[in-house]
Parts: C-alpha cells; sequence; structure tokens
C-alpha cells in the first residue's frame, strides 16, 4: 500500500487551497488538507486485539510516531466481543474515539446516522476514492460502504473454512483426509461422531452469536435458495420453505447443552466437538487455547460445506478502520491507517497472526499457511456477506433469539421463523 512519506506529504500542500475551495461549495464540506500537508495531533484509537496482533501493531504505532513527531497515538485494547457495544455507548455519549476498528456489518447502521467520516483519499496518497477502491479486493472494501460512499478500508477480510479435528475423525472411523463437503455429509458424519451421552459431538454450532449465528444460517438458508432479508434489505423472509428448513437442520446438530467459556471455540479446542465453522483467524486461535492442536496433524480446514442440489455459499465479513464524523483529527486518523495499511505490513500481519488485509492480489501475499490461502481463493466468487442494513444489530439479535430458541427445543422452526419475520417487521 502507498503512503505518503514526509517529502510526499510537502508535495500535498499545494492541494490545500484547491481543497479549501471544494469544503466552501457543499453544504457539508469535506475536512480540509492541513496546509502543509503534515499530519499531527493526539490521536484515540480504539481495537480488539491479540497477542499475535501486538507483535504488528504495537511496533507500527511507535515506529509511526517517531517519524511523524507531531503525532501521539494512545490505543484502547477492547475485547472483541464488546468492541462494538463500546463504541455504541461512545457515539450515544458524544464521544468517540478519533479511529477505530469496525465490524463492516455495523457500516451502514453507523453511516445512517451520521457517526462515520468519509475516507479522505488524498490523507492516503491517492487522488480520490476510485483510486483507493483499486487497491483492495472490490468485495471486501465494498463492505465498509453505505448509500454510495466508503468509510473504511479492511483489515481483516475472511471467508468461512469447516474445521474440523483430524482425531476425532480418525477415532470414528473416519478417513481424516475426506472431510465432508456437503450439508448432507455433516449431518451423517456428526452422527458417527457424537457420544452416547451427548458429551461429544461432531458439528457444533457457535450459539449466542449474533456475527455467527448470521454467519451460519447464513450457507444454509442461501444455500436452500431463500433469503433471510429480501434483496433490497426492506423485509425479512425466513419464513419460507428454505427459511424453516435452514433451522430445522440448525436445530438437529451438535449438543446447545455443552457448554465453554468460548462457546463453540472452546469446545473445539477441547476435542467435545469435532466439527465448527470459523474465520482464517480461528488457525492461529486454536493452537493457543490448546498447545496440542498443530494444524494439519490433529486439526485441519476445509472449503465451506454446501447442499447437495444447492449453489455454492461462502460467508464472509471483514473488519475495518474507520474514522469518526466528530474528529478533529480526520486527515491524520486517515494518514495514520494508510501507515498500517502498506503491502509489507499485510505480508507481515497474515504470517504472525493469520489476519487477511485484503489488498488487490492478496492471493499471493506471503506467509499465511498456503491450503488456507487456496480455498480462500476457490471460495472468493461464492463470498457472501449477508444482508446490509442500518438495522444489523437488530436483525441478527433476532436471528440468534430464532436459531437459540429452536436448537434449545423451545421453538418449532416455523415458530421461530415467523418470529423472526415478525420482529423485522417492526424493526424495518
Amino acid at each position: 500500500m502507498t503512503r505518503l512519506s514526509r517529502r510526499a506529504l510537502l508535495r500535498t500542500a499545494t492541494l490545500a487551497t484547491a481543497s479549501g475551495l471544494l469544503a466552501a461549495c457543499g453544504s457539508d464540506p469535506a475536512p480540509a488538507v492541513p496546509a502543509d500537508g503534515v499530519p499531527r495531533g493526539k490521536l484515540s484509537v480504539w481495537l480488539h486485539q491479540t497477542k499475535a496482533y501486538d507483535k504488528v501493531f504495537n511496533p507500527l504505532l511507535h515506529s509511526y510516531v517517531q517519524e511523524f513527531g507531531g503525532v501521539d497515538v494512545t490505543p484502547l485494547y477492547v475485547p472483541v466481543d464488546k468492541l462494538d457495544a463500546k463504541l455504541l455507548t461512545a457515539f450515544a455519549g458524544d464521544v468517540p474515539p478519533d479511529l477505530f476498528k469496525i465490524g463492516g456489518w455495523t457500516v451502514p447502521g453507523h453511516a445512517r446516522k451520521g457517526r462515520l467520516a468519509p475516507i479522505m483519499p488524498k490523507a492516503m496518497g491517492v487522488a480520490d476514492e476510485k483510486a483507493l477502491v483499486q487497491k483492495y479486493d472490490e468485495h471486501a472494501i465494498g463492505s465498509l460502504s453505505y448509500d454510495g460512499k466508503l468509510y473504511g478500508v479492511p483489515i481483516d477480510y475472511t471467508i468461512c473454512y469447516l474445521y474440523y479435528r483430524r482425531d476425532r475423525f480418525a477415532e470414528a472411523g473416519l478417513d481424516p483426509d475426506k472431510p465432508p463437503t456437503t450439508w448432507e455429509e455433516v449431518a451423517e458424519y456428526s452422527k458417527r461422531l457424537t457420544s452416547a451421552d451427548g458429551k461429544k459431538v461432531g458439528l457444533q454450532w457457535i450459539l449466542g452469536n449474533p456475527q455467527w449465528t448470521l454467519m451460519q444460517l447464513l450457507a444454509l438458508v442461501k444455500g436452500k435458495g431463500g433469503t433471510i432479508l429480501s434483496p433490497d434489505a426492506a423485509k425479512a423472509t425466513l419464513a419460507t420453505d428454505p427459511g424453516i428448513e435452514a433451522l430445522r437442520y440448525y436445530g438437529g446438530l451438535g449438543n446447545p447443552k455443552l457448554s465453554n467459556p468460548l462457546s463453540g471455540f472452546g469446545l473445539f479446542a477441547t476435542g467435545e466437538a469435532a466439527m465448527l465453522v470459523s474465520g482464517l483467524f480461528a488457525m492461529d486461535l486454536f493452537p493457543t487455547l490448546n498447545p496440542k492442536l498443530t494444524f494439519g496433524k490433529v486439526f485441519d480446514i476445509a472449503p465451506m460445506p454446501r447442499w447437495e442440489s444447492g449453489p455454492p455459499v461462502a460467508p464472509a465479513y471483514t473488519w475495518g478502520w474507520a474514522v469518526a464524523k466528530k474528529s478533529r483529527l480526520q486527515y491524520t486518523a486517515w494518514h495514520f491507517i494508510d501507515y498500517l495499511q502498506r503491502e509489507d505490513v499485510a505480508a507481515t500481519q497474515l504470517k504472525d497472526a493469520s489476519l487477511l488485509t485484503p489488498v488487490k492480489g492478496w492471493e499471493k501475499l506471503p506467509g499465511a499457511d498456503q491450503k488456507a490461502i487456496e480455498i480462500m481463493a476457490d471460495s472468493a466468487p461464492h463470498a457472501d456477506f449477508g444482508p446490509q442494513t442500518p438495522v444489523w444489530n437488530e436483525m441478527a439479535k433476532a436471528l440468534t433469539d430464532a436459531a437459540d430458541a429452536v436448537a434449545f427445543g423451545k421453538k418449532t422452526p416455523e415458530q421461530a421463523a415467523a418470529d423472526f419475520d415478525q420482529a423485522m417487521r417492526i424493526a424495518l
């Protein structure tokens, strides 16, 4: 990723006058580029963090502050499952950080309420938004836009895999080199992998988590030819044959009574679950949860299953960097983001933290396991980011309530689907 050096920044000073004239013409002017083109100020940054990503981010932060002496950066590390809620609280209190990591799924809701600053191309070393977009995978960066405007750049892109325990497969007499390729096979394998007392299962869903509930059901519903919301995201459509069949399948696998502080991730790490749907980041996560989990020997990955008679669906998501519209340091914030998005950083991040920055040509980035990249590249044409709607939180919660109710036997698939559609009629 091209970034602005000190010398290049001085050349941008001539753009300041033109930027000011453009700002004077509109009712909602874009923040001006500093006259000298140099970033400065005290930036607050919120992000979720892992020990692996520490090795990438912390040195970058210190080198940036050293290179651009007029900038100070104060990071706040928030657990990944708390970041969205903390941002909502900050925006509600009118005290957001200058820049932050944001899930692409939350962009429409924040953007509609005027919380996010559109990207500032000149702070990122390019002439316009089009030039910036061309540096990334179009689908990944597109998931960070709303109503024709781009509000972020992607840092963590993943397409879901089927994770499976090779050791559990071998114990059950299943070939570890032949993982299931269809949802029908997943169900068959799960029967053989489930113990009589139910304390060990085949596929275990990640229950109670809105983001993962959406991605899991997205594959099942769309693979059956259905949708969760209509294509224009104006109407809920789960209470249809594909939606009901998907919920019935969802409720028939795994054991919702199995408990672990890390949900399905923890159950997979202990071996109680033999299969799990997850993203690229889990390649590094599982060995940290259980040092005995060696990739390729104890656990492995396979492409997302598909229905025998349905199209392939590869649930995907991206985290991105975004800037608060209320920030008085938008130029500096976007400039720092650009510093974090260099191609050499993308390669290091992939190697050290299993986080994929989807720069153009990400398929050829060195550092990640080649099998993981090849599966992702093959799945990319079928990547699906799910419904983009300003009421994503309400939708995902209602979907989680429906799916969990079926999994725990509290509702029939028909009842749960109808309740979801009703909840969305109110939300939409």
